[in-house]
């Protein structure tokens, strides 16, 4: 894996190195194989866009934003939501090994993903127990609502897990900035030239798809 990873863009000097989108391609690779093993013991894995540029759901304004940001030579981030079925209940560990812990490790490892949360995630923070609780509904765990996003205390408890990425715009972009030249010391204009995303969110889901799969792949057939 380490190696795919070097190969993929680590030593790449047209990209951005260690933070270059080429580093996704292994995760790819390995988050494949992974689905197909997860798929043959039931368990589904989709990933797609929510919001884009300060857009939540509606798709025709969320291409919109695209178009602007590409016409001004900007870009524009978004946020993933991937949601996982056919789970059973006990996934996971307390402490260092939950599986929010395993998931994030896994998202974070994604180079644009800037912040992760389950469920109503920071949400849940500005409302009380009584609406944030989950009533319990039956002897596998299946809840009466999914705020926590199908994980209670590090461990899955037979509902929908829900898992959202936030991806940050696309750094390379050909609108003029500022920033320091090494060589001369000094700051100056900076327009980035040749083809790149004005959103990579949109790229990002089969990425985030993969690494959700190697993470879940390690916990279950690790059970």
């Amino acid at each position: 894996y380490t190696a795919a990873v070097k190969f993929a863009g680590a030593n790449d000097i047209r990209g951005g190195g260690q933070f270059s989108g080429r580093l996704t391609a292994p995760i790819c690779f390995a988050g494949a194989v992974c689905i197909q093993l997860l798929s043959e013991l039931g368990v589904s894995i989709s990933a797609k866009p929510v919001m884009i540029g300060g857009v939540w759901g509606d798709e025709v304004k969320m291409k919109e934003k695209i178009l602007q940001a590409k016409a001004q030579g900007d870009s524009v981030g978004g946020i993933l939501e991937t949601a996982v079925t056919g789970l059973p209940a006990g996934i996971g560990e307390p402490w260092f090994d939950s599986l929010e812990s395993v998931l994030s490790h896994d998202l974070f490892s994604i180079p644009a993903v800037k912040g992760v949360e389950f469920g109503d995630g920071f949400a849940s923070a500005r409302v009380r127990g009584s609406q944030n609780n989950d009533p319990i509904i039956d002897m596998q765990g299946h809840t009466a609502t999914n705020h926590a996003g199908g994980i209670v205390g590090g461990i899955t408890n037979s509902n929908q897990i829900v898992v959202r990425a936030a991806v940050k715009p696309t750094a390379s972009i050909s609108r003029e900035q500022q920033t320091l030249n090494i060589e001369s010391e000094t700051i100056e204009p900076l327009i980035i030239k040749g083809r790149h995303d004005v959103c990579i969110t949109l790229r990002a889901a089969v990425v985030v798809e993969a690494a959700v799969a190697i993470a879940l792949a390690d916990l279950k057939l690790r059970r």
